[in-house]
């Protein structure tokens, strides 16, 4: 299987990812910052990072974990996604519904006593996205692309106009139906309808699916679910951290100086642009990753785990400099009052860009099933991610939680090629990586020159010819030549 596979589903996934985003940021964001008040957008937000973890926790990483059993041939693909997707259904039963009926109780330890029905619709919205998990799993991996994103994007226009019923059309149309202290209401009815409507619609293509029978010559063709957990638990742990350490930093400058948070989350919108790209990048490679693999992994080709890093380099080290670039003209997506945060951009940007590489490393410990080095890794990580803002925002303000984002993922990176070494080697290009990062700080160095539009757009086609020069051997083979096969080294 080629990269030109590769880099066609991660194109389809981005398209998903960037409409999905620019939707909801053209036509959600603004209506909702005049619909709602600050404090109404403020419950939000904070529900909103419950409702992330709260996913994180009951979806217990089985997408990975279908991959890793569906893909080598030694279970039934179709048995693995009934018993992955039964096992959620347990953790969905066994916490979902205790919380709504405790949801009063929650609403006043979130310090919002009258809002048990917000609670309530955020449960069934984590209820429905955690349920979506495996489903949408089997789409990526079945490399139904293009009905993953069909699925999604109706999701997102499916939110979108409930959102305009809800909070434009009722009150403009039947304001005697329409309740003005339930609008935070209105919004999370709007979101967790979405969610059903995505997993009904998931849940028909399931039924739709070939039987398979349970056992083959007195053989079980599944997985059991306590060997399911093994695998997943470890990669809950690095799911959980790495939203926690995605609030620290916030968090942190919010009690030293309000205002600096809003710099350094402005600066995290803008790093939203390559984020959006490693997240297709990470839809399309994991599934991709686990098809490679053979049932013995002894034998698998490794030139296709090297070759989609030097594929990875390539983009990401282009796609930051792009961003730095164009930069005089990208800021006003963000307001003028919250523009000084975007000096921490550029490492905001580097770290990203080392976590896209964590995930090409991280392979190596979900094929080998050694994913409680994979917990472990993430935890030392969560030591910087966390350590930095709390030890050192009174000095430093902004640059910390920042800095400690990018030693975070260095750090990951080092200890996951570790593990890579030991457990499946691969012949990673580092020292190429290098040289194309080197290439884009250059042109970003000579950006700072001038900002004049035809000056950026120059260095940045020279930075894309240079990287096409220097690989065109290489491009030619990998995605002319059919992939590993013919991706020989350069």
């Amino acid at each position: 299987m080629s990269l030109r596979k590769l880099s066609g589903e991660t194109l389809v996934y981005g398209l998903s990812s960037i409409l999905g985003r620019l939707l909801n940021f053209a036509l959600v964001t603004p209506f909702i910052t005049r619909v709602l008040t600050d404090g109404e957008v403020g419950q939000v937000g904070n529900l909103m990072f419950w409702t992330a973890l709260l996913i994180a926790l009951l979806v217990f990483r089985m997408d990975t974990a279908v991959f890793r059993f569906a893909s080598r041939g030694d279970y039934a693909p179709a048995l693995v996604f009934r018993r992955a997707q039964r096992l959620v259904w347990g953790l969905v039963g066994g916490l979902i519904v205790p919380l709504l009926l405790l949801s009063p109780y929650i609403a006043e330890l979130l310090d919002a006593p009258a809002a048990a029905t917000y609670v309530q619709l955020v449960l069934l919205t984590v209820a429905f996205d955690a349920l979506s998990a495996v489903p949408l799993a089997r789409l990526r991996l079945q490399q139904r692309a293009w009905y993953f994103v069909a699925v999604n994007l109706i999701n997102v226009a499916v939110n979108i106009v409930l959102i305009y019923l809800l909070l434009y059309a009722l009150p403009a149309y039947f304001p005697e139906r329409f309740v003005p202290g339930f609008r935070v209401g209105y919004y999370l009815v709007a979101i967790a309808a979405a969610a059903g409507l995505r997993y009904m619609i998931l849940l028909g293509d399931g039924v739709q699916q070939p039987a398979v029978p349970l056992y083959e010559h007195g053989e079980l063709r599944a997985p059991s679910f306590s060997r399911l957990l093994r695998y997943s638990l470890p990669l809950t742990v690095v799911s959980v951290a790495g939203i926690a350490n995605g609030l620290v930093g916030p968090s942190v400058l919010l009690a030293y100086d309000e205002a600096a948070a809003g710099y350094f989350t402005a600066a995290l919108r803008m790093a939203v642009f390559l984020n959006l790209f490693v997240t297709a990048y990470q839809y399309a490679a994991e599934p991709f990753f686990f098809r490679q693999s053979s049932k013995d992994l002894a034998t698998a080709d490794r030139r296709i785990y090297a070759d989609a890093m030097r594929a990875y380099g390539l983009v990401g080290t282009l796609a930051c400099a792009g961003i730095l670039l164009a930069l005089p003209w990208l800021q006003f997506f963000i307001g003028p009052d919250v523009r000084p945060g975007l000096v921490v951009l550029p490492i905001l940007l580097a770290a990203n860009f080392l976590f896209g590489i964590y995930s090409n490393l991280s392979i190596a410990y979900k094929l080998t099933d050694q994913t409680f080095l994979g917990g472990g890794i993430a935890l030392v990580g969560s030591i910087f991610a966390v350590g930095g803002p709390l030890l050192f925002t009174h000095r430093y303000g902004i640059y910390a939680p920042a800095l400690g984002m990018l030693l975070c993922f260095l750090v990951m990176c080092v200890l996951a090629y570790r593990v890579s070494q030991r457990y499946f080697p691969v012949d990673y290009p580092f020292a190429r990586l290098l040289g194309y990062a080197a290439l884009a700080a250059g042109a970003v160095w000579l950006g700072e020159l001038s900002a004049a539009l035809w000056y950026r757009t120059a260095l940045i086609l020279a930075l894309l010819l240079t990287l096409a020069l220097l690989e065109r051997h290489w491009l030619l083979r990998t995605f002319q030549g059919g992939g590993a096969a013919g991706a020989t080294k350069s």
